[in-house]
């Protein structure tokens, strides 16, 4: 495959769609070789994709591999295409399209990215603001569920009154951020990881709470430790005083 065709995984789909997907967009490509119109799609993206001004790569997931990753996409049926452009799914479809309208799919999809100067602000941008200010908007991108940009404003937060809010938080955006793929653990737990940031990144505080607690109480207890961290981070986010917190605080041992 050239550069503009890649394969992903588990193991690299963070860096290779994730973070990538901030310096161009990146079709993922849902498919398993038993799949008829799996073969039929193929060819298409691959030849639109490696056309001169593309603007895209194309990521080929072999899903039967990769269930996890499947389950936490929300893929029901494949072949799946779905778009994403800093660190978010921005655009999908189902089935076998005809060419014009795969066409028609990835010009929407350049539509959406902006240059990642105006996505990412430089390191220098974020941090001459006061710390304050840094976490107060951290708090905000939080809860649009946008945990990379959170992410950027709390890193190398300074020590201070507020340094473990900060840490904490900081901690909750990584793991938004990289859609729960940085965790680890068993395929089955991970699933639930993966579907708490996504619920995060959809502003469904609740589910995102759920399916942490699901986790916690399927690791051992040896590994215990960073969904309670998680679960804590989400209560920094709500506040004491939160219906939420109240619920789930009492079932955290």
């Amino acid at each position: 495959m050239n550069s503009k065709i890649i394969d992903v995984n588990q193991s690299n789909f963070q860096h290779e769609v994730i973070e990538r997907s901030f310096r161009e967009p990146v079709l993922v490509d849902f498919w398993a070789p038993w799949c008829g119109p799996c073969r039929m799609l193929g060819p298409v993206l691959e030849r639109v994709a490696q056309e001169a001004g593309s603007g895209f790569v194309l990521a080929k997931l072999n899903s039967d591999q990769n269930p996890g990753l499947s389950s936490q996409f929300s893929v029901r049926g494949i072949p799946a295409v779905k778009a994403f452009v800093n660190g978010h799914v921005v655009d999908e479809f189902v089935g076998a399209q005809p060419e014009p309208m795969v066409r028609k799919f990835t010009q929407r999809v350049k539509v959406e990215f902006k240059p990642t100067n105006a996505n990412r602000p430089r390191q220098s941008q974020q941090h001459s603001l006061d710390p304050e200010t840094r976490l107060l908007e951290a708090r905000q991108y939080l809860n649009q569920g946008d945990g990379c940009k959170a992410e950027r404003l709390l890193a190398n937060y300074p020590s201070g009154s507020v340094e473990s809010e900060a840490r904490r938080l900081h901690l909750l955006a990584q793991f938004v951020c990289s859609s729960g793929q940085e965790v680890g653990g068993a395929p089955e737990v991970q699933n639930y990881y993966g579907h708490a940031a996504s619920a995060m990144q959809r502003r469904e505080t609740s589910a995102a709470l759920y399916n942490l607690l699901v986790a916690m109480n399927q690791e051992p207890s040896n590994r215990q430790e960073t969904p309670k961290k998680l679960l804590f981070a989400i209560f920094t986010l709500l506040g004491e005083s939160h219906i939420l917190t109240k619920q789930y605080r009492p079932l955290i041992i």
